[in-house]
C-alpha cells in the first residue's frame, strides 16, 4: 500500500509500505477511502515537532471501510468507518459530522 512518509523538515514522499496486520484482539484494519493531512501534520512537515522522526506516516484524518477486526474490536461488522459519528439508520456505516 502507499503512504505519505515524513523524512525531515520539508521532506515527504509517497512510498510503498507494508500492509497492516491484526496484532491485538482490539485492532481493526480499515481500507482508507479518503484521507487528508491536518494542522498537526503541517507543523510536523515544517519541523516544529522534534519528537516526530524520519519514517513517520502522515495523514490520520480518514474515512474508510472496515476490512477486518480482532476478536474484541467494538465494530460489529464490516462497513464504513469514520471515528467521529455513527449513522443510526445503518450501524455498520459511520458518517462524518459537520464541523463548525
Amino acid at each position: 500500500m502507499r503512504a505519505l512518509v515524513y523524512h525531515g523538515p520539508g521532506t515527504k514522499a509517497w512510498e510503498e509500505v507494508p500492509k497492516p496486520e491484526i496484532i491485538a484482539d482490539t485492532d481493526a484494519i480499515v481500507r482508507v477511502d479518503a484521507v487528508t493531512i491536518c494542522g498537526t501534520d503541517l507543523h510536523i512537515l515544517k519541523g516544529d515537532v522534534p519528537a516526530v522522526t524520519d519514517g513517520r506516516i502522515l495523514g490520520h484524518e480518514a474515512v474508510g471501510t472496515v476490512e477486518a477486526g480482532g476478536s474484541r474490536r467494538p465494530v460489529p461488522r464490516r462497513g464504513r468507518l469514520d471515528p467521529r459519528a455513527q449513522d443510526r439508520r445503518d450501524p455498520g456505516r459511520i458518517r462524518p459530522r459537520a464541523v463548525r
